[in-house]
């Protein structure tokens, strides 16, 4: 009863943190499909918003959430005994080695000028990364134990990319060409500066059983990049890791390209973007490595004699003290300060679209959004990027557009991440320009269910626009 109980509390510790909002830098087919906001800039350089000669973007806010886990696979309510039932069998199954990831984009400011044969832009964004991974191994051993894990067979409990996270800055100079009438093509360089980035690339945690079941082995190796402007303290009397910022303005610099094309004519038209092509952020200054303070970090557990932890039909409280000492020492770790530079990878997108112009007020088209996951790796002594996974948005869209007034959009995405399928995401947006000069939007889109208890992801988008004129173009 004692196991099944702690069984069910880890359970509901992990899908509790795995349900929390979580930030990635997605994007948004609602916003592609637009063709009066300018966010639709960001998705395509060679995107101008129609019926305008130019704009200012003022703050606007994205934030994204994608979990393998909905609160539903946690716990259920039962309306006849008025309780709320915690589901582990359920969990379990739901589980999968996909990631959970969340994004938050902040744009400060931004503008952009039409000049009839080319346009161009200029935008500010901070840009925030969270991903954390569920190792196979560990819905392996929530599902299996380790009973068919025996000898030379190593539960892997943690890998290298268990935990990413980065912050930082981005300003971005972008132009657009009119080859012909019905052909544009635009080019986006992009300057990053690397606040914050922690890199779990060379941590590991494995179990291994002995072949006669009397031993359980844990191995746990700690190897971690933490970059930030500032100083990781540890106080040695109290073991309280501290930060003390310091500097700023960090000199962490990376460069970035978007590419993007655009065919258009009265009935249709289709386009194509690349956006985050290039190395990423180089991390050269506030680095420190996080190690296993041991260098044979172990914990052998060999059993327990029921003689050993009662005496006198008491518990004895030294013995179960020196179980949890024991497990403290294999955590313990120590803080590097000035380890050596790296890289981090900016996540490459590739959008694909096309829409069809019913009349002049309704269209409708498709949008393909696919983005390379990358994550750090650990060989030999270096960090090297490497690819990690692929996932994917198809979306069909609707668009309706009265005047210059309002635009509404709605989609249905089809989302799959890592061989995992969600079949109906439904979004909608809408812009809307009083006095054509002041522009307000809202964009909800992949939403995975309306009732926030089956929730797997979702993406908002909001803020306010400035049109500064209107062309006499679409």
């Amino acid at each position: 009863m004692r196991n099944s109980r702690i069984r069910i509390a880890f359970l509901a510790t992990l899908a509790a943190l795995l349900c929390l909002p979580v930030v990635t830098n997605a994007q948004s087919s609602l916003m592609y499909g637009s063709s009066r906001n300018p966010l639709m800039n960001s998705q395509n350089p060679a995107f101008f918003p129609s019926r305008s000669k130019g704009y200012v973007t003022l703050p606007n806010f994205n934030i994204s959430l994608n979990s393998p886990v909905s609160l539903n696979s946690l716990a259920t309510y039962d309306a006849q005994q008025d309780k709320t039932i915690i589901n582990a069998n359920n969990l379990l199954d739901t589980l999968s080695s996909d990631n959970f990831r969340l994004g938050l984009n902040i744009v400060p400011f931004g503008f952009g000028v039409n000049l009839k044969k080319i346009f161009f832009t200029f935008s500010t964004q901070v840009k925030t990364q969270f991903a954390l991974g569920i190792p196979q191994g560990i819905v392996t051993f929530l599902n299996e134990g380790n009973y068919n894990h025996t000898g030379d067979d190593v539960v892997e409990l943690i890998n290298g990319n268990f935990i990413n996270a980065t912050v930082y800055g981005e300003a971005a100079l972008g132009a657009g060409y009119r080859v012909n009438d019905n052909i544009i093509v635009g080019l986006r360089v992009k300057g990053l500066m690397g606040i914050l980035d922690l890199s779990n690339g060379g941590s590991s945690l494995t179990l291994r059983t002995s072949p006669d079941y009397k031993t359980l082995t844990a191995n746990l190796d700690l190897d971690m990049n933490f970059t930030m402007p500032g100083e990781l303290k540890r106080d040695a009397d109290s073991n309280v890791t501290g930060i003390e910022i310091k500097n700023y303005t960090p000199k962490n610099y990376g460069v970035s390209f978007d590419l993007g094309a655009r065919y258009v004519t009265d009935l249709f038209e289709v386009s194509a973007s690349v956006l985050d092509l290039g190395p990423g952020i180089k991390w050269t200054e506030g680095i420190h490595k996080v190690v296993s303070k041991n260098e044979n970090n172990s914990f052998t557990f060999t059993g327990m004699d029921i003689s050993d932890a009662m005496h006198g039909g008491q518990i004895d409280t030294g013995f179960a003290q020196m179980l949890i000492d024991t497990l403290k020492t294999l955590g313990e770790y120590k803080i590097i300060d000035g380890g050596d530079p790296y890289w981090t990878s900016i996540p490459t997108k590739i959008n694909l679209g096309g829409m069809f112009n019913i009349n002049e007020y309704f269209s409708t088209g498709l949008h393909f959004h696919g983005e390379f996951e990358r994550g750090l790796v650990k060989d030999g002594d270096e960090f090297k990027s490497k690819l990690t996974g692929f996932f994917t948005r198809t979306s069909l869209l609707g668009r309706a557009n009265v005047k210059d007034w309002m635009e509404f959009i709605i989609s249905a995405s089809v989302l799959q991440s890592h061989g995992n399928w969600d079949w109906f995401n439904p979004g909608a947006g809408l812009t809307l320009t009083p006095f054509r000069t002041l522009q307000l939007y809202l964009f909800v889109d992949y939403i995975s269910a309306l009732p926030i208890v089956d929730a797997k992801q979702v993406n908002l988008t909001f803020g306010l626009n400035v049109l500064i004129a209107r062309s006499n173009n679409k």
